[in-house]
């Protein structure tokens, strides 16, 4: 079997060496694919290999590319078709944890994660990862003990950050992890959604509205994004706008439980039935646009 799924792997990325489609153009070739660069490229050519023939490895390379684009929900649908035809497949168990991670489902991204951490795909990320899901879920202790476990010296430089970010947390929490912040992440950074999260009601209106928005121009399928916009549009009081962006969140993210409770605050405030902490002023209620949600 494992012979097999190696035959078949070299075999596809020989395939994928960079040559021109049927209309003249190059396809992504493996280093791209691989990397989730040219994200949108690669999709549009593995979906055309796996209507010819759909394959685990197929479905995994497309999830990859779904994560590079921050499409977790259609990386979730992909991932778990390939973990169905190859269940043990390490690779697959760890992006897997990456991406159940993202839509906040932290049991089976743990129990992903510990597997993948007694085969030979371990590595400082994926300890960083389970010390990230058991502070998310309030194991405090586990998430502490998984971080004296990681080796940061072996860990790459564009996790360091992130690596830091988590320290600060076990010892504190999400609102100094914002005060440590000097300027807004890249969109890429994980601490771009501490940003948002705790910024709503800090950040000048105006400016939280021009970044929110430039951000889920640049990722439409990020689910944080889209939260992050509509809980500022419920902010000014723009319910209207606020329920057709959360309605496209629940279309890729019909599960994650946080959504829901985020829902039944949303139903609630429309109704008028949470209590006031101050009132908007005029100038941010003028902020958000009428038409502001066509631009997506």
């Amino acid at each position: 079997m494992a012979l097999r799924v190696v035959f078949f792997w070299c075999l596809f990325l020989w395939s994928c060496q960079s040559s021109p489609d049927s209309k003249g153009e190059k396809i992504p070739d493996q280093k791209a694919i691989l990397a989730g660069q040219k994200a949108e490229k690669s999709i549009q050519f593995l979906t055309l290999q796996l209507e010819d023939q759909p394959s685990a490895s197929l479905y995994y390379l497309r999830a990859k590319n779904y994560v590079a684009l921050h499409a977790y929900g259609l990386a979730d649908q992909d991932i778990e078709k390939a973990l169905r035809d190859n269940p043990g497949e390490p690779a697959y168990l760890a992006l897997s944890a990456v991406i159940k991670q993202k839509v906040e489902d932290y049991a089976t991204s743990i129990d992903r994660a510990k597997l993948v951490e007694f085969t030979e795909r371990n590595s400082p990320q994926n300890l960083l990862l389970l010390a990230q899901n058991y502070f998310a879920t309030k194991q405090m202790s586990l998430g502490r003990f998984y971080l004296k476990k990681l080796n940061s010296s072996l860990l790459p430089d564009v996790n360091q950050d992130l690596l830091k970010a988590v320290k600060d947390y076990a010892v504190s929490d999400s609102m100094r992890l914002y005060s440590l912040l000097d300027k807004k992440p890249q969109d890429e950074s994980p601490l771009v959604y501490v940003y948002y999260e705790q910024g709503l009601g800090k950040i000048p209106a105006l400016i939280y509205q021009q970044q929110i928005l430039a951000s889920w121009k640049k990722y439409p399928l990020d689910p944080y994004f889209m939260r992050y916009w509509a809980r500022f549009l419920v902010k000014m009081k723009k319910y209207t706008q606020a329920a057709l962006v959360y309605k496209q969140v629940l279309k890729f993210y019909p599960k994650t439980k946080s959504l829901r409770a985020e829902l039944v605050y949303f139903d609630l405030a429309r109704q008028g039935l949470l209590p006031t902490k101050r009132l908007e002023s005029t100038s941010d209620s003028l902020v958000v646009e009428n038409d502001s949600l066509a631009q997506n």
